[in-house]
């Protein structure tokens, strides 16, 4: 289990990380989820002992990163595609992490199968491309059997087939009682991976909740209804606290309520109704929605006519 309490960070003048204080709890993948410049690797290396808080505390199964007798026995982390030595060859840098850590040998030719790297243990991590260096990252983090891993964008590098491959793994694991925490910028990948997310802006916790939970939340989720009356059914809807328009193509969109309360109500009145559908936000709505105002960068008119 990973908890973070009231954990704080300044840079200079700059604060990443402002009183965050959150619990990441086993047996889900946790998705960690902000803008540019939201304190997210910050918070990421304050968890591994790579920074240091100014106040508060980052634990994983109740200590501090450094206080961990065999770190790699407990926590696997990847959150740099710089893997080792471009001279050294890849069985060589995962047999020196094991050796280091009272890991058997063993786990080495374990866990190159178990990223599909075996072909490639002999070779020099100076040969790898950016895919091949993030799975050799990924046999790090997985060498000591850990039941904590942390992932700072897993799928950087990764070809089509490597993506489905770490949300598989990442799936697994959680489902077998680890705990997953994992950032990324993709939320389609989030949103196909993540039971739970974290999200924050300007270091601060925007939300703390299920995936579901987190885009039922949305504003831009509503009820498409085809309907003869629906001037009829816009002044019940209305009268019954449902937000209610009726669109250009005669058709009534309703948010804040469920297919059920329209249906009920329409059928209360005795409507005849042609269409009764659910649209829902994609996840990368609703956090646009959650992360409007936290936002570091805000492109110009300009830029975005652009894009």
């Amino acid at each position: 289990m990973i908890v973070l309490e009231d954990l704080t960070k300044d840079f200079g003048r700059k604060r990443a990380v402002d009183g965050l204080s959150v619990a990441i709890e086993a047996g889900k993948v946790t998705g960690f989820l902000g803008p540019n410049g939201a304190g997210k690797t910050t918070t990421m290396r304050m968890l591994l002992g790579l920074d240091t808080p100014d106040s508060g505390a980052a634990l994983i199964n109740g200590k501090p990163y450094a206080a961990l007798h065999t770190p790699l026995r407990t926590v696997g982390a990847v959150v740099d595609s710089r893997i080792g030595h471009p001279g050294q060859r890849a069985a060589s840098h995962l047999l020196g992490l094991a050796r280091s850590n009272s890991i058997p040998a063993s786990r080495v030719g374990t866990v190159l199968e178990e990223v599909g790297l075996v072909e490639a243990g002999h070779q020099r991590i100076g040969t790898f491309s950016l895919g091949m260096r993030q799975r050799l990252g990924i046999a790090g983090a997985l060498l000591g059997d850990p039941q904590v891993l942390i992932f700072d964008e897993p799928v950087n590098g990764l070809d089509a087939d490597g993506v489905v491959w770490i949300r598989e793994l990442m799936r697994a694991k959680a489902a077998a009682g680890a705990t997953v925490f994992v950032s990324s910028h993709l939320m389609s990948e989030m949103q196909s991976t993540a039971d739970h997310l974290v999200v924050i802006g300007r270091g601060r916790l925007i939300a703390d909740d299920s995936i579901d939970n987190v885009i039922a939340e949305s504003a831009l989720n509503s009820i498409t209804v085809a309907t003869p009356d629906a001037a009829l059914l816009a002044e019940a809807l209305s009268w019954a606290g449902c937000p209610v328009t009726l669109t250009d193509s005669g058709t009534l969109r309703v948010t804040g309520a469920s297919l059920e309360d329209v249906g009920g109500i329409a059928h209360g009145l005795g409507l005849r109704i042609n269409e009764l559908s659910l649209r829902k936000a994609s996840l990368e709505q609703a956090y646009a929605e959650l992360t409007s105002s936290s936002l570091e960068y805000v492109p110009s008119e300009n830029e975005r006519t652009a894009s």
